[in-house]
């Protein structure tokens, strides 16, 4: 079974930066790509974020999911090349037209669409859930919601370890999971789902006690086991990020 798309702890640069550092760089660099509508920035931005990959010691061909990101991009950037007709032409292949407005553009959106998803990889497989919610809490979100935030992301694993294991238990007392039609399909579902819905109460009848032995929600503020301080490296990416939204609204501010 393919890794999944989880927290890898680690000791690079990207692991040590603090969350909210890297929440910043996310949103600035997603919105980026679909301000600046150059394809050699798209196209950099791209090979910049893959080379990260070996940096953390993962191999993104082995991810969940990576094979059918790569393809998808393929199929994005073919679909341009092949049906957008304007500009200079290149080749001719068949009833296809190659212009070069139309690799331009296909490399753009296909970079476009790599790049977001990849920041999204390096984001989740590089910063703790636990880590992120503590940040978000201590920069002024009500703890109730960050314990929510919390307490989601550690059910979630959990929860499709729980459905792996009811549905071998299912399949080894001889039930199917072969959809002949609707009523086939949500027999199955209703197989599957009401384990799920009955583990999943006895899980949160048992945080609840436990919640209430510790008296959550007493007080207005909570403390703290660890708190993260902020680095040089954390300043640095800060005042990085800084200069390149600058950089951006300069350049935009000059072609207009």
């Amino acid at each position: 079974m393919k890794p999944r798309i989880i927290y890898h702890p680690g000791t690079s640069l990207l692991h040590t930066l603090h969350p909210l550092i890297k929440v910043a760089w996310l949103v600035a660099l997603t919105g980026l790509v679909f301000v600046i509508q150059y394809p050699g920035f798209n196209l950099g931005l791209t090979i910049l974020l893959l080379s990260f990959f070996p940096l953390l010691g993962i191999k993104l061909t082995e991810l969940r999911g990576a094979r059918a990101l790569l393809v998808t991009a393929l199929l994005i950037a073919l679909l341009q090349i092949l049906f957008i007709d304007s500009g200079n032409l290149v080749s001719k292949i068949g009833p296809f037209e190659i212009t070069g407005e139309g690799i331009t553009r296909g490399i753009y959106l296909a970079a476009r669409f790599l790049t977001v998803i990849l920041l999204g990889y390096l984001f989740v497989l590089t910063t703790s859930p636990n880590e992120l919610a503590y940040a978000l809490m201590r920069a002024g979100l009500p703890y109730r919601y960050g314990f929510t935030l919390v307490t989601a992301l550690r059910m979630i694993p959990l929860f499709e370890q729980e459905a792996l294991i009811v549905y071998r238990a299912q399949r080894v007392r001889g039930v199917t999971y072969q959809q002949k039609g609707l009523r086939d399909l949500l027999k199955s579902v209703n197989s599957l789902l009401l384990p799920m819905l009955v583990s999943a109460m006895s899980k949160v009848d048992a945080l609840s006690i436990s919640m209430e032995g510790r008296c959550y929600g007493k007080y207005p503020t909570r403390t703290y086991y660890r708190i993260q301080k902020t680095t040089r490296g954390d300043i640095l990416a800060g005042l990085g990020l800084v200069c390149l939204i600058t950089a951006v609204i300069v350049i935009k501010t000059m072609e207009v």
